[in-house]
């Protein structure tokens, strides 16, 4: 029997509800010592009335092979800049999922759902924000034309200040792939054709999220169940930071949901500070998100569809409308009868590297 429009739109709102958790889990992850040069980079001040989108570089008329490699290397966004690994399957529907930092007015997450209806899979990419983008010469000389600011800051190539480059660029406005105009919308086109160039990822749609909804949400759902692997101690006055959990098996409110999932450093009980890697904190994380989809995504918690909306609709920015909000509805139908399995995947990197001054991530690529 199919589903009422009501009931889809519910579901929905379930997704995305889930999906803003996904986000904002790694949002809040950030430890005391957090490295602010990567917010140099002011997105929402105006730019330059510049429209310029990088374009390939057309090949000379006769060159040997090894030339016409080089030229298909460089012609895109990067130095033809390639993830080692294929991550998505050919047919899967890819959110790109960003989490807008409510401190620096940033893009600080930066994770792909890709719904795999075939094999009944949902992935969840985790792409680390300090990747290091080998960005071609010809979007670097175009960006320091639009403007110079930005080109000459060196974080500027941190896989988190695309949006800056594209909004300095006003990437797409001929013929983006989410529109032509707004920051917004900029920023969006040259995350699809980064994610397509570098991850071979199409991006279907994409969800910006900021992070004040999490306690909201978290708080709505009557909190979540969740295992506190050790003894959790950090206080941060700046953050407004206080977490204090004890280890073991336990329900979390809003706020010791906040302080568990951005947990990296604090004092053991016997008053020894220490810190913990990234992927201790992502692993908290990924059990976080796997316990609150167990326990929360169905078709029990439908009631909670009108709060959630009120929520999601202050924010969320999405590109999902019309009836585009009735098939993703009918895919979380289908996720949560089927049972789709869940699976998390981070980016690997090869090695770290300082570059002028500032420490980026190394891709692994192809060889």
């Amino acid at each position: 029997m199919r589903l009422q429009k009501k009931t889809k739109i519910a579901l929905l709102m379930l997704l995305i509800s889930s999906i803003l958790f996904t986000v904002v889990l790694i949002i809040f992850a950030k430890p005391a010592d957090y490295d602010k040069s990567a917010q140099t980079v002011q997105y929402e001040e105006p730019v330059p009335e510049i429209t310029v989108t990088p374009e390939p570089t057309a090949a000379p008329e006769e060159e040997n092979e090894e030339d016409q490699e080089k030229t298909e290397e460089t012609k895109g966004l990067t130095n033809g800049q390639r993830y080692y690994k294929t991550l998505v399957e050919p047919e899967s529907k890819n959110i790109l999922l960003i989490g807008q930092d409510a401190l620096y007015q940033a893009y600080d997450t930066i994770i792909v759902l890709s719904i795999d209806e075939k094999n009944k899979q949902m992935k969840l990419i985790n792409f680390p924000r300090d990747v290091y983008i080998d960005y071609s010469d010809k979007v670097l000389e175009e960006l320091k034309k639009a403007n110079p600011t930005h080109a000459a800051d060196p974080s500027i190539q941190k896989m988190n200040a695309a949006h800056a480059i594209a909004i300095d660029l006003k990437y797409g406005a001929e013929d983006g792939k989410f529109g032509t105009s707004g920051n917004t919308i900029y920023a969006m086109n040259f995350w699809a054709d980064l994610m397509d160039e570098i991850f071979g990822i199409e991006i279907d749609d994409y969800i910006i999220i900021k992070t004040e909804g999490f306690r909201k949400v978290v708080d709505l759902f009557g909190g979540v169940w969740v295992n506190v692997p050790v003894y959790m101690h950090y206080e941060d006055p700046v953050q407004n930071l206080y977490i204090h959990l004890e280890p073991g098996y336990q329900l979390l409110n809003g706020a010791q949901a906040e302080g568990f999932v951005r947990f990296r450093q604090g004092y053991t009980r016997e008053g020894e500070f220490k810190t913990y890697s990234v992927y201790f904190r992502q692993k908290n994380q990924n059990a976080f998100l796997k316990a609150f989809f167990e326990q929360h995504v169905n078709l029990k918690n439908l009631s909670k569809a009108g709060e959630l909306f009120d929520i999601i609709s202050k924010y969320v920015k999405t590109s999902v409308k019309g009836n585009e909000i009735f098939q993703y509805a009918n895919i979380m139908q289908k996720a949560i009868r089927g049972k789709y399995e869940q699976i998390t995947e981070v980016i690997e990197c090869s090695s770290s590297k300082n570059i002028n001054g500032i420490l980026y991530e190394i891709l692994k690529t192809e060889e």
